[in-house]
């Protein structure tokens, strides 16, 4: 989906959302007779007057090329300042030095656990081990590499144009060090793999209840923050982006659970 109608907006500040078709994908150590498609995943731009603030980027480069066209389509005049990075799963961040290249000046932001996260998906293990037996093509593209501006711990937030973007580290997610991104001047949630669509959830990282709830912690803390507009990262295109993602996420894990220990006992 690309839409060039914003999703919130505050005087003149507007939030839009590209949301990339799901692709074909290997799975490794899998055999099956089914094809399998890579979950569709949303990426937002959020524009001041003069400047605009993209979260995540995905992990090709035809991808990432395609995202650009549409940024600068919006973008209208604006200087791309930033590329936030939610978390360090590599379908959110491979071609972000693309997107850099194509927007010169823009910087790209994280909090320090999650570029640490994100030093390990570029190692050997994880991104020759498993990201190019996902994605084939990154294998003839080669490893991104990227300079990463990490937020101050402190606050781990930055401004632009006057207005505050808060990096909100939460207590577990789809992956560790997850964040989500909180834009009081839009009432938004940008919620990385925090809060999902209509989408199958990755539990694969969370394998013990303990873990679990703490995801469900994390969704409790993105509740506290009392958002009125919520953009999960795999998500499908005809969906809205209202609170009853919050909820349904939070089934989703509790079902998962219940069911695990159901067939554990």
């Amino acid at each position: 989906m690309q839409s060039d109608k914003p999703i919130a907006q505050n005087r003149l500040i507007q939030a839009f959302v590209y949301i990339e078709p799901p692709i074909p994908v290997q799975v490794p150590g899998h055999i099956s007779t089914e094809d399998f498609e890579f979950s569709p995943t949303s990426f937002t731009l959020i524009t001041t007057p003069n400047e605009a603030v993209l979260v995540d980027a995905p992990p090709l480069v035809l991808q990432g090329e395609r995202l650009a066209k549409w940024i600068a389509a919006i973008l209208s005049g604006r200087k791309l300042s930033t590329i936030y990075v939610t978390h360090g799963h590599g379908d959110h961040f491979f071609s972000a030095g693309l997107i850099q290249k194509r927007f010169p000046g823009a910087r790209i932001r994280a909090t320090k656990e999650t570029f640490i996260h994100m030093q390990e998906h570029l190692s050997d293990k994880m991104f020759d081990g498993i990201w190019t037996e996902i994605f084939n093509d990154l294998k003839h593209k080669g490893r991104p590499k990227l300079k990463v501006n990490v937020l101050p711990s402190r606050d781990n937030t930055f401004v632009v144009e006057g207005h505050r973007f808060c990096a909100i580290p939460v207590a577990g997610g789809d992956t560790v060090a997850s964040t989500v991104l909180h834009m009081p001047d839009l009432n938004l949630i940008i919620a990385g793999d925090v809060i999902y669509g209509e989408c199958h959830q990755h539990l694969g990282e969370n394998p013990t209840s303990e873990l679990r709830q703490k995801w469900l912690q994390a969704i409790n803390q993105v509740v506290k923050l009392q958002p009125k507009v919520i953009v999960p990262s795999h998500m499908q295109p005809h969906e809205d982006f209202g609170l009853h993602h919050l909820e349904n996420t939070r089934d989703y894990i509790k079902t998962w659970d219940e069911m695990v220990n159901r067939t554990q006992s």
